[in-house]
């Protein structure tokens, strides 16, 4: 086949879908980035969650918490089995 008897939409469409996959490409990069970016972000969250959670104050605060609790499950526990009113 001749150069001048080249069918043209084949370089046409040859290069449309070089430029969709090109743009297919940078899309993907970018979706990569921002997900990137927001993994990081949530496991800095975490790492500040987790180091708050160590504190001294907070462990001392949950302890309490928790002997409140077993306090309170016990109080209705014997309200319950002497038939007393829980008010």
């Amino acid at each position: 086949m001749k150069a001048s008897e080249m069918n043209t939409s084949t370089l046409t469409a040859g290069s449309t879908q070089q430029g969709q996959a090109t743009a297919l490409s940078a899309q993907a990069r970018q979706l990569r980035q921002r997900l990137a970016l927001r993994t990081g972000l949530a496991l800095l969250a975490w790492s500040r969650r987790q180091d708050e959670r160590r504190t001294a104050e907070a462990v001392q605060l949950r302890r309490q918490a928790a002997q409140l609790a077993t306090l309170a499950r016990d109080d209705v526990q014997r309200r319950v089995a002497l038939a007393t009113p829980l008010v």
